[in-house]
């Protein structure tokens, strides 16, 4: 009886100390994440030879990209691409969904970004 219940203690202890072992291995992983924004990737991934095709754009063209017309139809795509996601989500038609309002949040205001 005595074996039994020191093979016990003896199996316990392996595993917790295994599984707290594991824990604090985790843990330090994850606190070595907070340095991985700060390595640049860009220079482990070079191509050999190979440079970027750079198109020269015309002042004019920025001009047509940047009117409201352009916004305003990426805006309705948007909207469209919104409730067809919620129709298929809730099985219903998009005839019983109305898009009120849209209001954008600058991608700096985030709850991602927010350190």
């Amino acid at each position: 009886m005595a074996e039994w219940l020191e093979e016990g203690i003896v199996g316990t202890i392996n595993g917790v100390g295994t599984v707290f072992l594991v824990l604090i291995l985790i843990a330090l992983v994850i606190s070595l994440f907070k340095y991985i924004d700060r390595i640049n990737f860009s220079k482990f991934f070079k191509s050999s030879g190979k440079q970027a095709v750079v198109e020269k754009v015309s002042p004019a063209s920025d001009l047509a990209l940047s009117t409201p017309k352009a916004s305003l139809e990426d805006d309705e795509q948007l909207i469209a691409v919104i409730v067809a996601a919620i129709a298929a989500s809730l099985e219903t038609s998009t005839d019983q969904l109305q898009v009120r309002s849209l209001r954008r949040i600058s991608p700096t205001n985030t709850l991602w970004n927010r350190r």
